[in-house]
């Protein structure tokens, strides 16, 4: 049976002998998932308990719930409208509604995880298109300020929406229970029929990322398409796939890797191609016919299957930018570094011209990403926004860089010059009508914007450069003069936004020594380049332009928020006048009072360090109170470089949200302060000063919390997630600050991923002391304090396998420390179901009570069976 539809265990905790057979002993009973009840409370741990005591606590472990009030917030609506998706027009407004979390009926279909894509078989699409994501849509009426629904089918999750050219319809992929289709809803009533019964294959073409936390952004569709005439591309299964194929029971021949010609350094994937089975079913899930679909018809087929990674229409509608895999697979790398082929299809989906033939690339040192996401070819390759064919920026021999336009029949050899610049140019734009070409150009590092002035036609010599934003470097992010502002095309063609006068607009983040930041939009004047400002957001609030709805931005949408203001979407007029359209109510009231202090505090070495300490709820003056720590180092080669970081990240007018990613701060319901201090890893090697550069931080964290008077530092806790859970082992093994920790999908041993990991670029055998000294798996001897371990039993990131929390917990258990894993069956990098989620936070809750709050006595948190 192949390793990707392994059938997969149940939920299983490894712990150490004190604590799980305590817990076990004590009068609870087990709750099954969905339905489970609160257990009762655990009873006090017995003295001493055996092996076999231990070992049968295991073997009963089942699903437990956490207080009431916990299970209540994780059934609330968390998602909020935001008014970011105009058609085009400006009327309508498409909302989506996102759930977070799943549940383990949804999660437990069968899933198969080859070249790190995860697929069901079952449905033909990505195995998150199954379980999470965008469950409801609504349209806003600007006119009318009103939100109406879009009627979905039951069980449907929605992704890769388009608006139609006209703006009356929008398209999306309905991932419905057995399968994906192509619907459309009528923007004035909502109303939603399904295109065609044609079946779609939505794996590598689907633009399914979709970041929920805490709003809902996805990119342009990249398998979704609308023509001039109203019809819809897309991408269907094949008719001639036939049935999947079969493994049988007895090999054929050994399974073979052989080491490159050249040396082939790879990041350590989590789901690589295993041997020649899987490299067929890997091409039966993402080989897909292109076809256009229209009511009524059936779907036209165009041209041949390809495993295509995505489709874009030209603004004419007369051909279709396409990209797709082929064969050779290889064991070394993931999908993104397989062969493939760029080349312009015709409506019919004859190959018109091939652009660019990728060759296989495996090594990290072949493009970003390790494995394949780099490659050469035709730089910043797009349609031109009004139909005139293909741009594409070339590099001239000797220097500088040139802005290509490309006719059909799209002949490189015959393309042409729309701009040249003597300095390389990072990034083109061209406004709506192709009439005016913007590119961003670089020079030691520094960055300006150009314009070349084409409004008399595209053809002729390419016209004089200007430089209309002078250079500047992007270090001196307080005086940023901003970014060019670009829209988008229904279809995804980007083009900057000018006025009707012609004059592009600037954006900027507006950032602020006091970390309040203030975005802008400035007008640049063509004429002498002069700079208007036409908006700024308020000192005392973030706000940010999010929709042009004229040239001349008379009227734009606006988000604002603040501390204690929850995010709504705004009509905004010059003058700054603010009228609320969305609404939304904060789904987590109970922290809207929460005590939330910024602070600073200093490393031995004189760096100052960015934090923020939030109380308890119901918090009262002249109380100490347990806290508990979270935090994810991060990596900067001088101060200069963390103190950038720190203005970017710390924005002290956003709301704080409470999103899966932050789920943290629920500790805030529980008695308990919450600290997020920054650990900044500084350095020109940074990690070889991991170790003493994260104890440094986090001791200067410390005696500033301790100086505010709030917190009890005898009970303080360190918790984290994935690279913060091995910041939470390593401080376990380093300071003797800490009573107990929780640390999930962390990676504990860095010889296992010895080509490098995080920011780290070296490799174990050029740092290997490095490597060494940062692994907490080497110091599980140092550890004191108990740690409590969980891990996705399918955790797809990578170096993170459940491996090595599986080995660390061995490491702990055969050294006698105070220890527990939970392994959550069929979840990634990240718990999803409901069910496992409710059990982490009910076991997360009493470690804690047990271990911090109560400093080693009983816990007041009951868990049933195999618990803390």
């Amino acid at each position: 049976m192949p390793s990707s539809v392994r059938p997969r265990r149940a939920a299983a905790g490894a712990l150490s002998l004190a604590l799980l057979a305590a817990s076990a002993l004590g009068a609870q009973t087990p709750a099954p998932p969905p339905a489970a009840t609160p257990a009762a409370p655990s009873a006090p741990r017995p003295a001493r308990v055996s092996a076999e005591q231990v070992a049968q606590a295991e073997a009963d472990a089942r699903y437990v719930r956490p207080p009431a009030p916990i299970a209540e917030w994780f059934g609330r609506d968390a998602s909020f409208a935001v008014l970011d998706a105009p058609a085009p027009g400006g009327r309508w407004f498409l909302v989506p509604r996102a759930t977070q979390l799943s549940t383990l009926a949804l999660m437990s279909r069968p899933t198969l995880r080859l070249a790190e894509l995860e697929i069901r078989p079952a449905t033909d699409r990505l195995w998150h298109l199954d379980t999470f994501g965008v469950r409801a849509l609504q349209i806003y009426d600007l006119q009318a300020r009103r939100f109406h629904d879009v009627a979905l089918p039951a069980g449907t999750f929605v992704s890769d929406w388009t608006w139609s050219p006209d703006g009356a319809r929008v398209a999306f992929l309905a991932h419905r229970p057995t399968g994906t289709e192509v619907w459309t809803a009528d923007a004035a009533t909502g109303r939603a029929q399904r295109v065609s019964d044609a079946r779609v294959l939505a794996t590598l073409g689907t633009s399914s990322h979709v970041d929920i936390s805490p709003e809902v952004e996805q990119r342009p569709s990249r398998m979704l398409q609308w023509t001039p005439e109203g019809t819809l591309l897309t991408l269907v299964v094949p008719a001639d796939r036939g049935a999947e194929p079969t493994q049988g029971r007895v090999p054929e021949g050994p399974r073979v890797r052989l080491s490159r010609p050249t040396a082939t350094p790879t990041r350590t994937f989590s789901n690589l191609l295993g041997d020649t089975h899987d490299a067929a079913l890997f091409e039966r899930y993402t080989r897909a016919q292109l076809v256009e679909l229209a009511p009524g018809r059936a779907p036209r087929r165009l041209g041949e299957p390809r495993m295509y990674e995505s489709i874009a229409l030209s603004a004419d509608g007369k051909h279709v930018l396409a990209r797709w895999v082929e064969r050779p697979f290889s064991f070394l790398t993931s999908w993104r570094g397989f062969p493939g082929k760029t080349a312009v299809l015709d409506r019919a989906g004859a190959v018109v011209a091939t652009l660019e033939k990728r060759a296989l690339r495996e090594g990290s040192s072949d493009g970003p990403g390790g494995g394949g996401q780099g490659g050469g070819g035709l730089r910043g390759l797009a349609w031109h926004p009004a139909g005139a064919g293909l741009v594409y920026l070339k590099r001239v021999t000797g220097g500088g860089d040139q802005v290509v336009l490309l006719r059909a029949p799209f002949d490189t050899a015959k393309g042409t010059v729309l701009a040249a610049s003597e300095d390389p140019i990072a990034e083109v734009r061209l406004d709506s009508a192709g009439r005016r070409v913007f590119g961003t150009v670089t020079r030691t590092g520094r960055r300006a914007l150009a314009y070349w002035d084409r409004t008399r036609g595209d053809s002729g010599a390419a016209p004089a450069r200007r430089i209309i934003v002078g250079f500047a470097h992007p270090d001196s992010i307080l005086t940023a003069p901003g970014d060019l502002w670009t829209e988008r095309t229904p279809n995804g063609i980007a083009y900057a936004l000018v006025s009707a006068a012609g004059e592009p607009y600037l954006q900027g983040d507006g950032l602020t020594r006091d970390f309040r930041p203030r975005p802008f939009v400035d007008r640049v004047s063509l004429a002498d380049t002069t700079r208007a400002r036409v908006f700024q957001g308020a000192a005392d609030t973030w706000d940010r332009p999010l929709v042009a709805l004229d040239a001349d931005l008379k009227r734009m949408i606006v988000a604002r928020e603040g501390r204690a203001l929850f995010p709504d979407s705004y009509l905004w007029t010059p003058g700054g006048a603010l009228e609320n359209l969305t609404r939304n109510a904060n789904p987590f009231p109970e922290l809207a009072n929460v005590r939330r202090t910024d602070f600073t505090f200093t490393r031995q070495d004189g760096l100052e360090i960015q934090g923020n300490i939030a109380l308890p709820v119901g918090y009262r003056d002249g109380q100490k109170v347990p806290a508990i720590f979270w935090t994810y180092p991060r990596e900067f080669t001088t101060p200069d470089g963390y103190r950038r970081a720190a203005l970017r990240a710390r924005n002290r007018n956003a709301f704080p949200h409470l999103t899966w990613l932050r789920w943290s701060e629920l500790w805030l319901t529980q008695g308990y302060a919450l600290v997020y201090p920054d650990i900044p890893i500084v350095g020109e090697n940074y990690n070889d000063t991991y170790v003493s550069s994260m104890v440094d931080a986090m001791y200067g964290a410390m005696r500033a919390v301790e100086r505010m008077g709030t917190v009890d530092m005898d009970r303080v806790g360190h918790g984290g997630h994935s690279y913060g859970a091995f910041a939470t082992a390593n401080l376990l093994a380093h300071t003797p600050f800490f009573k107990a920790g929780i640390a999930g999908d962390g990676a504990y041993n860095r010889s296992l991923t010895p080509t490098g990991f995080q920011a780290e670029p070296r490799s174990i055998w050029a740092a290997s002391e490095t490597y060494l000294e940062m692994s907490p798996y080497f110091k599980a001897d140092q550890i004191r304090a108990p740690i409590l371990l969980y891990h996705g039993g399918d955790d797809n990131n990578t170096g993170t396998w459940p491996l090595q929390s599986e080995r660390f917990m061995h490491a702990l258990t055969s050294l006698g420390k105070t220890a527990a894993l939970y392994v959550y069956p069929y979840e990634s990098h990240t718990p999803r179901s409901m069910e496992n989620t409710l059990d982490l936070w009910a076991r997360w809750i009493d470690w804690f009570d047990r271990y911090v709050k109560k400093s080693g006595g009983p816990a007041t948190t009951a868990t049933a069976g195999g618990g803390d």
